[in-house]
């Protein structure tokens, strides 16, 4: 059980880093280049660390999936590597869209497939 909480952790983590990136500078104040490099260097290492991870739950793949698809459809450091990574992500994704229950986490999970595939 320790390990589920574990993973949740990162993926919950992973999902609030990219929150905070994602509406940075709402407050109308201007954004620091440095605090935006930080956000996205801290996003790209969660992502490496979650990725090899897998969710103990149908739910639990789920909410990995979409954090994982959240952090690179945000992430300044795309390389070839992690081309192939949000691939190997999308995969895991469409399959286990199709084993979800109909659910706000289904509903966001396949927004995100859909705009990373278009």
């Amino acid at each position: 059980m320790g390990t589920f909480t574990s993973i949740q952790g990162k993926i919950d983590k992973l999902q609030k880093t990219v929150d905070t990136l994602l509406h940075m500078g709402e407050n109308a104040s201007c954004i620091c280049v440095d605090d935006l490099a930080l956000l996205n260097k801290e996003i790209h290492e969660q992502i490496n660390d979650l990725y090899l991870y897998h969710g103990e739950t149908t739910e639990q793949e789920a909410a990995l999936c979409l954090s994982l698809l959240m952090g690179y459809s945000v992430s300044m450091y795309a390389n070839p590597e992690d081309e192939i990574k949000k691939q190997i992500i999308l995969i895991r994704s469409q399959k286990i869209i199709q084993n979800l229950f109909s659910s706000p986490l289904k509903n966001r999970l396949h927004t995100i497939y859909n705009e990373l595939l278009s």
